[in-house]
């Protein structure tokens, strides 16, 4: 760590401790993080954070704990939460080296905030969600994980703020659909359900993934493909998937409004599936 600091115009002669300890994530953005939904003291999702953020750990060189697993981060999420809440698990590298780092093990910090639902809500207005000209997206061997790397999402949101959208939807590299700023991105056309593969760069969605299972479990016709503004003007409705908010349809894409008849039918289905599934979890033994 530096021997001298400023934060804010105040000089400091010792480094909070605190501070030290998450150097890299804040001098690096050497970290990942998993947002995730508590329900009535339950956590539905979590196997599949925890399969998610482990893989993205093991891919930039972590040494994960050995204790370190589903049941775990159950245990500590429900030290601290809510019922009902919105909990956001960031993991670091440990401190010390500039680029290169000299201690691969992870440090985590769990944060929750109180939510009054304890089920997935349809939002009946749903958004309007423009077309980000900012911000392109890079597709590399990273784009999937949700690492801390920020300020392309930022600059999306403000871009959306500025022209009084909901949302934005960001374009890849490449010029096609990628995702919006915080979510996944589907359409249908027809009863085919549509969504962009990951090799397209958007974020690996822990409720895109539950989406597609389910879906199919339902025999709903899906296909991962590559797609344009174009593409999204011309299907016949859209929403958008996260694990905090589940689904939520746009109502106008482009100026353009959209039906969610299709999109509401899924959704109750899916919370269906989501709920059952953890009610068949708790009966097992553990």
């Amino acid at each position: 760590m530096p021997s001298a600091m400023n934060f804010n115009a105040r000089v400091l002669d010792k480094h909070p401790e605190f501070l030290e300890q998450t150097q890299r994530a804040l001098f690096y953005g050497d970290a990942l993080f998993e947002t995730i939904r508590v329900f009535d003291g339950k956590t539905p999702l979590l196997t599949r954070h925890w399969g998610r953020l482990s893989a993205g750990l093991r891919s930039l060189g972590f040494e994960i704990p050995s204790g370190w697993s589903t049941s775990y981060f159950e245990k500590e999420i429900l030290r601290i939460s809510p019922k009902n809440a919105r909990v956001r698990l960031t993991v670091w590298r440990s401190p010390g080296g500039k680029y290169a780092p000299v201690d691969n093990t992870p440090q985590f910090l769990i944060t929750a905030e109180a939510m009054s639902e304890a089920q997935l809500m349809w939002p009946k207005n749903g958004l309007e969600l423009g077309l980000c000209q900012s911000v392109l997206l890079p597709v590399d061997a990273f784009s999937n994980l949700k690492t801390l790397n920020a300020p392309r999402y930022v600059a999306a949101s403000r871009e959306a703020q500025a022209n009084h959208w909901d949302d934005a939807l960001l374009l890849n590299a490449h010029g096609r659909v990628c995702e919006a700023t915080s979510s996944n991105v589907f359409w249908w056309e027809g009863d085919l359900l549509c969504t962009v593969p990951l090799s397209e760069g958007c974020v690996a969605g822990v409720f895109r993934a539950f989406v597609l299972e389910t879906a199919s479990g339902l025999g709903i016709q899906i296909v991962e493909k590559a797609a344009t503004p174009e593409t999204l003007l011309a299907a016949a409705e859209i929403f958008l998937t996260n694990a905090v908010r589940g689904i939520v349809p746009v109502r106008i894409f482009a100026g353009q409004s959209r039906p969610s008849t299709q999109t509401s039918r899924l959704f109750s289905q899916l919370e269906h599936a989501l709920f059952n599934q953890q009610s068949t979890a708790n009966s097992q033994p553990r």
